[in-house]
């Protein structure tokens, strides 16, 4: 609970241009009428050596227990609470000094902070290094690592470090933004803040850590607090903004006794009400689009929520709600095997194709026990999670509800992602389609504009890669040749690629290409997707990207691509394919005889392999034209028998025609015909002979046609309207709407 104060004596405020020093931390603390704090206040009043360290004493006792009462674990409980850590993950009896060293190592206790300088073996430290200086994400494995071994060292250095920083902030000798590096930017400085809070509040535990340490980084806390509250006057697109007002906010709660901290976390939450409001967008995707940052918001949002509510602090409604959207929006792109697709700048692990959701799903069931958001957790929290949880909670995670959602095919509008989903099996098809390029901040987005993933088996088939921000590959990781995308003229999408001004390795693209979504209309036998991007418009070359799903089956891409003038166009698939039926077929395998077949029904001049850190492509490419038009097959298979033969005209169930299909009942001329009993798929149809009429097109469309008992079915599968003519025994003009169905009895002149 809080304790409340009067201004009695009005107390000075927290500078941010310099850190307190033991005297000013009396000071601001000032006007207190809880007696334990107002008798350490007097004591340090009176002076005298005996006073100073009796009220050093109750000041830091009664800090103690309020830390008790206010961070997420108590520490009066933490031997009870590490028992039980290491119960769960043991694996951390090694690995916390391991982290810990790993950064010991390379800096004295009393570093540097400002470039140039080298590190303890010698290296120069560069930008890149700096910031994960700044940030301090070891802090944690210190204090774990002093529990761990017995060992006062972590105590020892990890206060001296913390002294270190506020005598070179003290000398005006830390990075500042204006090198592009600042130490105490709010992204950096926020995350020192967290990994600070977290290590002060297990020390507390410890007898080695005296009272003379536990103000310093309480005086440390207070001047982040300052800074950032100055720093952060006005709104600034970003989750650099959001970290550091996590932090300004639980700070704020956390020091309650200090005038400002009502100033404080008002301005915290309504920048990060802003930062809900703004950057979540209303699909409940956060707008730099990419599943790292989205979960990066999800901690930084949860943090601050359940701190709130542990100190019965007041959250707007409005937070709940966004709050709920996300953990809604992370299950609409999930994996049938409950992972997340690779999107835009995902940085946690270089080259995997797939993204772990299960720990922020199970916080999201924790928060609002939402078994559909179960269905994704994870069967436990984990170690990132469980310092921020109450024993109750870790109570109630015991047994996890769980129920499978209820969609299947789905889109992110706002946000630009359109999810094609056989179903929720492990094995089931699925395929996300990116759209979107975030409109305020797209330094994090990717040159796969109409990019697409594809999913079956258990294996991503046509995966993404994560990157990091650190490797020299990542501008080429980033843009289109480790995409499945289509290019003109060997030209990728990402244009006018810079580094950041600080030298940390990260980079973006000035110009990519706009998408604008035609059609998206998922139905129960097909999902159909139809989209454009001006990024060939100074070549005077039109692009448009169709997906047909046909569930259970396989999907269907067709790259149409039109100039006035000749071009050359390339098709990229990621994967490691082989070429023995190249060029009309390519096909990749993986365990267990799970493979990918893709079938080109087109003709294309030649086929090219290539590939970096053991990340492979296969490139289609053609001979110059003024339009092309790939029309490609993507066909997941399991079990050799079930592969697609070159030799042979059939996919599974379909039978493949060029030109013209003829039965018995029908006569079809379309450029290519998919036919599965009374069910065809038309490429380029012309006409349809069916039933003693004749339906003919004004104009060659793509169409799918069910006939069943005396109905046809039409469905449109172009972002057009379809006009047909019936001659025969039935007369008339009828249209199918763009991407619409139009029903024709095969036994009266009208149609549905």
């Amino acid at each position: 609970m809080l304790t409340a104060f009067t201004a009695a004596a009005a107390a000075p405020k927290v500078p941010a241009d310099k850190v307190l020093t033991e005297q000013e931390l009396f000071k601001v603390l000032q006007g207190a009428t809880d007696p334990t704090l107002a008798q350490a206040l007097q004591l340090h009043q009176k002076g005298g050596k005996k006073n100073r360290e009796q009220a050093v004493q109750q000041l830091a006792a009664y800090f103690r227990q309020k830390a008790a009462e206010r961070y997420y674990f108590n520490w009066q409980h933490f031997d009870e609470r590490l028992s039980d850590y290491l119960a769960r993950f043991p694996e951390k009896v090694a690995a916390h000094p391991v982290n810990a060293a790993s950064h010991m190592d390379l800096y004295p206790a009393k570093t540097v902070w400002k470039l140039p300088f080298k590190n303890q073996k010698g290296e120069d430290v560069n930008a890149y290094a700096v910031r994960h200086l700044s940030r301090q994400h070891k802090a944690p494995d210190m204090a774990l690592s002093h529990f761990i071994s017995g060992n006062e060292k972590y105590i020892n250095y990890f206060t001296e470090q913390v002294a270190s920083l506020n005598t070179a902030f003290n000398a005006g000798k830390v990075e500042t933004l204006e090198d592009g590096n600042g130490t105490y930017e709010a992204f950096r400085g926020g995350n020192r803040m967290l990994n600070w809070l977290f290590a002060h509040h297990a020390f507390l535990a410890s007898e080695h850590y005296s009272d003379e340490e536990q103000l310093l980084l309480i005086r440390t806390f207070l001047h982040h607090a300052a800074f950032l509250y100055r720093d952060n006057q006005q709104f600034k697109y970003g989750n650099h903004q959001t970290k550091g007002m996590t932090a300004l906010a639980m700070i704020a709660m956390l020091f309650p006794e200090v005038e400002e901290s009502k100033v404080w976390y008002a301005h915290a939450m309504k920048l990060l009400g802003e930062h809900l409001t703004k950057e979540i967008n209303p699909d409940g995707f956060q707008f730099e689009r990419t599943v790292h940052y989205h979960i990066g918001d999800i901690d930084n949002y949860f943090m601050v929520y359940q701190l709130a509510q542990r100190n019965n602090m007041p959250v707007d409604a409005a937070w709940s709600e966004s709050l709920q959207r996300m953990f809604t929006a992370l299950s609409a792109i999930a994996f049938p095997n409950k992972n997340a697709p690779v999107l835009q700048d995902d940085t946690d692990e270089p080259w995997a194709t797939q993204n772990e959701i299960g720990e922020a799903m199970l916080l999201g069931y924790l928060v609002f026990k939402d078994p559909a958001y179960g269905y994704f957790a994870s069967d436990a929290i984990s170690s990132t999670y469980y310092w921020l949880t109450s024993r109750e909670q870790l109570q109630a995670l015991q047994q996890i509800e769980r129920q499978k959602p209820a969609f299947t095919s789905i889109t992110l509008p706002e946000t630009g992602y359109y999810v094609m989903r056989e179903g929720w099996n492990p094995n089931d098809m699925y395929m996300i389609i990116s759209t979107g390029v975030s409109k305020q901040k797209p330094d994090h987005q990717h040159g796969d504009i109409l990019g697409v993933q594809a999913y079956a088996f258990g294996v991503p088939l046509l995966p993404n890669y994560q990157v990091r921000y650190s490797l020299p590959d990542l501008e080429l990781f980033k843009n289109s040749w480790v995409k499945n995308v289509a290019l003109a003229d060997s030209i990728s999408q990402g244009q006018q690629y810079a580094g950041n001004s600080g030298g940390s390795g990260f980079g973006k693209f000035a110009v990519l290409p706009k998408a604008t979504v035609q059609v998206w209309q998922p139905t129960e036998t097909h999902d159909l997707f139809i989209g454009t991007h001006n990024g060939y418009d100074k070549q005077q070359i039109s692009y448009t990207r169709k997906v047909i799903f046909l569930k259970d089956d396989f999907w269907i891409v067709k790259d149409i691509f039109q100039s006035p003038t000749e071009h050359r166009y390339q098709q990229v698939w990621q994967g490691n394919y082989s070429l023995e039926d190249a060029p009309a077929l390519a096909r990749a395998n993986f365990g267990d005889a799970t493979g990918l077949d893709i079938l080109q029904l087109e003709p294309v001049e030649r086929t090219t392999l290539g590939g970096n850190n053991g990340k492979n492509r296969i490139v289609y490419h053609t001979k110059p034209a003024k339009k092309h038009t790939f029309l490609t097959v993507l066909r997941p298979y399991q079990g050799f028998s079930n592969r697609i033969e070159a030799t042979e005209k059939e996919l599974g169930d379909w039978q493949l025609f060029a030109g013209k299909y003829t039965s018995k009942n029908t006569s079809i001329q379309a450029d290519h015909v998919l036919a599965r009993g009374e069910e065809f798929v038309l490429f380029g149809c012309r006409s349809i002979q069916v039933a003693g009429f004749t339906l003919t097109l004004t104009e060659p469309q793509d169409l799918r046609l069910a006939m069943k008992g005396e109905v046809l079915t039409i469905n449109s599968l172009s972002a057009e309207e379809i006009k047909l003519t019936a001659s025969g025994k039935k007369q008339g003009q009828f249209t199918v709407p763009v991407g619409g169905v139009l029903q024709v009895p095969l036994t009266t002149a009208s149609a549905r």
